[in-house]
Parts: C-alpha cells; sequence; structure tokens
C-alpha cells in the first residue's frame, strides 16, 4: 500500500527509457500529483526554465545533460527545490555523487518496488513542504519582531536601527533625512470617557491615517504610548512638513465624537549641523513636538533649518 498523503506537489520526470518513465507517471498521478514528463535532460532544463516544480524525478544518465546538470540548473532557479536520482549503473562513486549534489534520495533501477518509489517521492515532498514552512514562519518572525501588534506600524526597535542607518548615511554622503513626530492630544480623556478598547480603535485609526501619507520608503513607526514617529529618507523639512500637513489632515477627517475630537499635535526636523548621533536627532524631532504642544496643541511646529545636508 502507497503511503497516504493530504498534500499536492508538482513533478518533473526526466527520463529516456519511455516505458519505465509511463510507469513512474502513472504511480505519480495515482498520488494525486501534478506531472510533467520529458525524454532528456535538455528539454528537463528547458521545461524549469517556464514552470516551478517541487520535486525532480531524474535519470542520472540521459541524453542532452545528466540528471545531476539539470538538479544544479534547478537548483539556481529554487535552492529549496527536491530531487531524486534514478539510476541503472549503481556503484557507490554515482550514488555518493547524486547526494553531494543535494538529491533527496538515490534510487536503483529497475526499483525495488513502485512503493519503495512512492514512499521517498513523499518523503521528498514532505521535506520541500517543510523548507517552505519553516521560510514562512522564520519571515513571520522576523516581521513581528519589528511590528507593533496593536497599530500594524513598525515598532520601537525597528525605529531605533533604521535611525542608526539613515542618520549615519545623512551625515557621512551628506543627504537630506527629516522625521516627525506625532502626538495624540485627547487619549487619555478618550481611555477615561468611552474605555481603552475605543482608544485603541483611535490609535489604530491614526495609525492607518498615517501610513496612507507616507511614501513607500518612508518608515512609519509606533514610538510608544499615544506618539508615532515617521523617519523620511531623503526628504528635507519643506517636503516633511508637506507630509506633516497630510497626516494632520488625514486623522482629522477620522469620524468621532462631537464633543470629543481627535486632536494630535506635530513636530517636524531634519538633520542638520550640530546632529551626531541617532539620539540628538529624535531630540530635536522631540523638541519640535513640544513647541507644538506648548503652543497649545493641535497644530505642526516645524523645527528652524540649521544649514541642513542636501
Amino acid at each position: 500500500m502507497g503511503a497516504k498523503r493530504d498534500f499536492s506537489g508538482k513533478i518533473l520526470i526526466a527520463d529516456d527509457d519511455p516505458d519505465f518513465r509511463h510507469m513512474l507517471v502513472r504511480r505519480a498521478e495515482r498520488m494525486g500529483l501534478d506531472i510533467t514528463e520529458v525524454s532528456d535532460g535538455s528539454k528537463a532544463i528547458a521545461t524549469l526554465r517556464r514552470d516551478k516544480f517541487d520535486v525532480l524525478i531524474l535519470d542520472l544518465y540521459m541524453p542532452g545533460q545528466t540528471g545531476i546538470e539539470v538538479f544544479q540548473a534547478a537548483r539556481r532557479l529554487d535552492p529549496e527545490i527536491q530531487a531524486l536520482v534514478l539510476t541503472g549503473n549503481a556503484t557507490v562513486e554515482t550514488a555518493v555523487e547524486a547526494l553531494r549534489s543535494g538529491a533527496y534520495d538515490y534510487l536503483v533501477k529497475p526499483l525495488e518496488s513502485l512503493a519503495v518509489f512512492e514512499l521517498s517521492l513523499t518523503r521528498a515532498l514532505e521535506h520541500r513542504h517543510l523548507l517552505r514552512e519553516n521560510a514562512r514562519l522564520f519571515a513571520e518572525v522576523e516581521r513581528l519582531a519589528i511590528t507593533d501588534p496593536l497599530t500594524g506600524l513598525f515598532n520601537r526597535h525597528k525605529l531605533n536601527e533604521s535611525l542608526v542607518v539613515e542618520v549615519e548615511r545623512g551625515l557621512r554622503y551628506e543627504r537630506p533625512l527629516a522625521a516627525i513626530m506625532i502626538d495624540l492630544d485627547d487619549l487619555k480623556r478618550i481611555n477615561d470617557r468611552l474605555g481603552h478598547p475605543m482608544g485603541d480603535s483611535v490609535l489604530k485609526q491614526v495609525a492607518q491615517g498615517i501610513k496612507s501619507q507616507v511614501r513607500k520608503v518612508d518608515i512609519p513607526t509606533r514610538y510608544g504610548g499615544d506618539e508615532f514617529v515617521v523617519i523620511l529618507p531623503e526628504a528635507d523639512a519643506d517636503e516633511a512638513t508637506r507630509v506633516a500637513n497630510r497626516i494632520y489632515a488625514r486623522i482629522q477627517e477620522i469620524p468621532f465624537e462631537d464633543d470629543l475630537p481627535i486632536s494630535v499635535s506635530i513636530g517636524v526636523a531634519e538633520l542638520c549641523s550640530g546632529v551626531e548621533t541617532p539620539e540628538s536627532f529624535l531630540h530635536e524631532v522631540d523638541r519640535a513636538l513640544y513647541e507644538s504642544k506648548r503652543a497649545g496643541g493641535g497644530r505642526i511646529h516645524t523645527a528652524p533649518s540649521k544649514n541642513g545636508h542636501g
């Protein structure tokens, strides 16, 4: 009885023996797999350039290109693709060559049984799917490590990393760099009157408003609590102020209680002379925000430029 499977896969079978190849095709089709068959190595490589596969079943010695050469070409296109190598001339050397090339398994023709072939193919597919799932999980862990879970913006960790990179680049190459700091004026009142779930909803809406108004190269982050920071590479104070105005206008459009509107204060600063570290740059942006708050909030303050770069 063949191994039971519950996932699909695309298989390329390349073998110059038509009877043997058709036998493998029939067995793989019974497993519910999507099969493409070719008769030599050159056709296999041409097929790989047109389509994607999960597992290759390759005759070691066939016209055009050997199975190893086909597999090496496939790995250049997809490093995680799996292969079963088949040969009628079994030696220790050929087995070692196949496995050293990265092939998942090595089978000798004539096959001991089709059940052995099916089991080996199943395991190769499972390995392929495991590699994909591991890559997906790793990407998800990386994403979560730099993402604020409430707002979906980048988090403080990502902000600190980006500031180091962008400030160093701005100072070294004298390129413009600006930042915007946004603070909600009335979040405590909203939390006190309507509850923290409503306050969280406001934070999410403000975050989406910020994200909708920045460029793809900009880095919108939740700085903490009800504060947000946007890093704007290749932007001076004038351009950053225009972005800040768009953000301010978008937040004003968020529907809310008539007697408890959403109000924000915004500070804008650009990297300029006298600012030599990420911390001092962030301090300049924070000072601009403080000036906005000190003037009563609900407004934008742009720090005066001091011979800015660019």
